[in-house]
């Protein structure tokens, strides 16, 4: 979850950085501090919908960390991704849920009364059925209540932490069902 992504942030930056994200280390305090801040408000708005799954991390923050430059294995390990997923990414350049995901749909046990199936925007298992992805929270059913919910989640997370980014307007990638 986003508690446990803040965590790990904050021990890369007390250990110094020795083994990934130096990017942590050479913020200067003020701004740390600035998207640490962001973070602990992302938690906090999260936190009173209770999605099924987290929300993909506030863009703002994705940027300053480097997630758009290339470190893909040390990224998906802070955010918490399954290994399998990180080299499925890395290896396949597989960006996007594609042709092969979709056709993975009708292969899942979907629970009675699921319309949609709901992962962090960014996150691209390597199959829609990776059990260690659904084990941890990347990959979930929701039914239309909880899908209302993010639907309203994404909206205050959009007005409560404004961003520049032009590709990154949602904070779940959604597959309907219905």
């Amino acid at each position: 979850m986003l508690e446990d992504i803040y965590e790990r942030i904050v021990r890369i930056r007390e250990e110094g950085c020795r083994e990934c994200l130096k990017v942590v280390c050479r913020m200067d305090d003020f701004q740390f501090n600035q998207l640490m801040s962001r973070l602990e408000l992302q938690i906090e708005i999260t936190s009173r919908y209770s999605p099924p799954v987290r929300p993909a991390l506030d863009p703002m923050i994705s940027t300053e960390l480097g997630v758009y430059r290339g470190d893909d294995e040390n990224i998906g390990r802070l955010l918490g991704y399954p290994e399998c997923c990180i080299r499925s990414f890395s290896e396949n350049t597989r960006y996007a849920i594609d042709g092969e995901h979709l056709a993975e749909v009708s292969e899942l046990d979907i629970p009675e009364g699921k319309c949609a199936i709901i992962m962090p925007s960014g996150f691209i298992p390597c199959s829609l059925r990776c059990q260690e992805a659904w084990e941890r929270k990347l990959i979930g059913f929701a039914d239309r209540d909880e899908f209302r919910r993010i639907l309203e989640l994404e909206d205050e997370l959009r007005m409560r932490l404004p961003h520049f980014h032009l590709a990154y307007d949602e904070y779940f990638e959604k597959i309907v069902l219905e």
